[in-house]
């Protein structure tokens, strides 16, 4: 419902309408112009993504709607975009490609229907739609998500559109309400928010709410019953995995929307003259800001997010955007000064957010990048059925299609989400994900356990598995090569024995640990203590580790000898560490070139990782 013409005067530049009306469009296509510049520019695929295209990919295969053979486990939240996903399979799309040009078609859309809100609020003849418009096309986090493979950008069109057809009071918000359910279960929010303030705006319980209520509850009853019936549910299991209400979840939460606000709202300085127009903005503008109030509620409820680079606040963005010029406008009475303002926004949220915007998307390319290429070398240097724990599983699940892939975290195992073990007093993690089964995993003994950090145990799961003796005896460390670095997987050399039990004491992955940190930091001396520290705690044990980080360090502060006399100590008790005869190796050919004793070295190492001598030859220039 358009404001009445002295509302709207005050709102105005001093042009005429048909001038307006033109720059509006102007800056329409303009905005989407850009947004569609910066997401190519951002050009990556988020790990999570490849969930869902392993779960497209399996039902095209005849395997059902599962990622894992055989285990019916509902590990997505995302039915509708999984349901676009395993057409575009169908049709024989990249699954990759086909995500991000469907990911940036939504966002783009979301700018048209951002500007529909603007004009039903301000008026059809304002420019603020349209600088609403070229506010958020210059919005770093808008862009990434849009292109990054998963439903947000979908699911954003939706809250938009939502916004947009509740203030029309059309019916067409049914349809988009369940698609948005059916994108995100945050879509039930936006059922209850609607309906509720609709009931409170209006003191009673309408037609139109009745009716809106019950079509959206017959349009996903046939859901429920499909849940019900192939997964035993109506919640996915990343609502087991995942729902933690505790004090720490919501203090989470107040630091994940902190970080919003400062990154993009100047702290929230941008955001308070919108609350200065809910009086003048009428119902229309209330129902808008109601809906990010509520919705920033839910976000610091459930804790943020577990992803970077702001992807709950996404779906908010648009709205958001038409909130900050919409105040501007308000409190400047000249209207030639928001141009001004707007600037200074502009550049706040370009400059503010961009070295943490950039730094997570370097992360996230390496990271896909990486788990990609160990599950290809992994496949191609092992021939076996094999199966593999990690707690990253995305790109390294679909790059392994028919093999059993089992999630450290339990987004995608029922066991884990539903049973988890009791948290470890005493672990240290910044990991949001908490829960995880270590006796369980192990009966399922995979071949290969992979932390996506590598050899150093980061998340709850992948330190609790250093609890258990099984583990420690059970598994040694492979490797693979990517991008100048080794990256060591575990690999199970024998059955992790019955009764599989936890009894290990704390303090020894503490200390662990923190050996890891200090040697990052090239504090070469803290990390020797540290580790030394940690063999107090663990018996008598063919882990070798903790005694092999303690030569690297050595070497590293200048003690050659008492390095590589620890390494040969350690060769005699560990047959199937490849660090130690990579080590003894360099010593011999590099250092005393003892040949003879450098071949016998190579050819333990050619035993244990053949893939990975060609590297070795361009390192040390081995010639035989």
């Amino acid at each position: 419902m358009a404001m009445s013409k002295s509302k709207k005067k005050k709102h105005q530049f001093e042009l005429s309408p048909d001038s307006i009306k033109y720059i509006t469009l102007v800056l329409l296509v303009a905005a989407i112009l850009i947004h569609v510049s910066m997401a190519v520019w951002f050009d990556f695929t988020q790990d999570d993504a490849f969930i869902t295209f392993r779960y497209a990919a399996n039902y095209v295969d005849g395997n059902g709607l599962v990622f894992n053979a055989g285990e019916r486990v509902e590990g997505y939240t995302n039915f509708l975009w999984l349901l676009f996903m395993t057409i575009g399979k169908l049709l024989t799309f990249d699954l990759i490609l086909f995500s991000k040009i469907l990911g940036v078609i939504c966002s783009s859309l979301s700018f048209i229907m951002l500007f529909l809100v603007g004009r039903e609020i301000a008026g059809e003849k304002s420019v603020l739609p349209g600088l609403a418009c070229l506010l958020l096309s210059l919005v770093y986090s808008y862009a990434y998500w849009a292109v990054a493979g998963l439903e947000t950008a979908a699911f954003t069109l939706m809250v938009v559109s939502a916004g947009y057809f509740f203030i029309r009071r059309s019916f067409l918000i049914v349809p988009v309400l369940a698609a948005a359910t059916l994108l995100r279960p945050e879509g039930g929010l936006l059922f209850v928010y609607f309906v509720v303030f609709d009931i409170i705006s209006r003191r009673q319980f309408s037609l139109y709410t009745a009716t809106l209520s019950a079509a959206y509850i017959l349009l996903l009853l046939p859901l429920a019953v499909f849940k019900l019936a192939y997964f035993g549910g109506l919640f996915p299991n990343p609502f087991y995995a995942k729902t933690d209400f505790t004090f720490y979840k919501y203090w989470d939460g107040l630091k994940y929307t902190g970080r919003f606000f400062y990154h993009y709202l100047g702290a929230g300085l941008f955001v308070l003259p919108g609350i200065y127009m809910l009086k003048k903005g009428g119902r229309e503008f209330a129902a808008i800001f109601g809906l990010i109030f509520i919705y920033i509620l839910y976000i610091i409820t459930v804790g943020g997010d577990v992803l970077k680079v702001h992807r709950f606040f996404v779906p908010l963005m648009p709205l958001l955007a038409f909130t900050v010029v919409y105040g501007l406008s308000g409190l400047i009475r000249k209207s030639n000064l928001i141009p001004f303002l707007l600037v200074i926004v502009i550049v706040w949220q370009l400059w503010i957010p961009r070295e943490y915007v950039k730094n997570y998307h370097f992360s996230e390319i390496r990271l896909t990048e990486k788990m990609k290429a160990i599950a290809v070398d992994l496949d191609a240097t092992d021939s076996r059925d094999f199966s593999a724990a990690t707690s990253t599983i995305g790109a390294f699940s679909y790059y392994l299609p028919g093999h059993d892939i089992i999630d450290m975290l339990g987004l995608t195992d029922t066991t884990i989400a539903r049973h988890p073990d009791l948290p470890i007093e005493g672990i240290v993690t910044t990991w949001k994900e908490s829960r995880f089964n270590i006796s369980y995993l192990l009966s399922r003994q995979p071949d290969y356990i992979l932390f996506s950090t590598g050899r150093k145990p980061s998340a709850p799961a992948e330190k609790a598995l250093h609890l258990y003796s099984g583990f420690l005896n059970s598994y040694r460390m492979t490797t693979y090569y990517f991008e100048g670095y080794r990256h060591d997987i575990f690999k199970r050399f024998y059955s992790v024995p019955s009764p599989i039990k936890k009894d290990i004491d704390v303090a020894f992955i503490n200390e662990y640990s923190k050996g890891f940190q200090f040697h990052a930091a090239r504090q070469y001396e803290e990390a020797l203590k540290a580790y030394s520290r940690s063999l107090n705690y663990i018996p008598d044990t063919v882990f070798t580790y903790a005694h092999y980080y303690i030569s690297e360090n050595l070497r590293n502060l200048g003690q050659h000898e008492q390095s590589y006399n620890l390494l040969l100590a350690l060769s005699e008790a560990d047959t199937l560490s490849y660090q130690i005869y990579h080590d003894l190796l360099i010593y011999e050919y590099s250092g005393t070139r003892n040949i003879e004793k450098a071949t016998r070295y190579w050819n333990r190492l050619k035993k244990l990782v053949p893939w990975y001598l060609n590297q070795i030859e361009q390192n040390i220039g081995w010639n035989k």
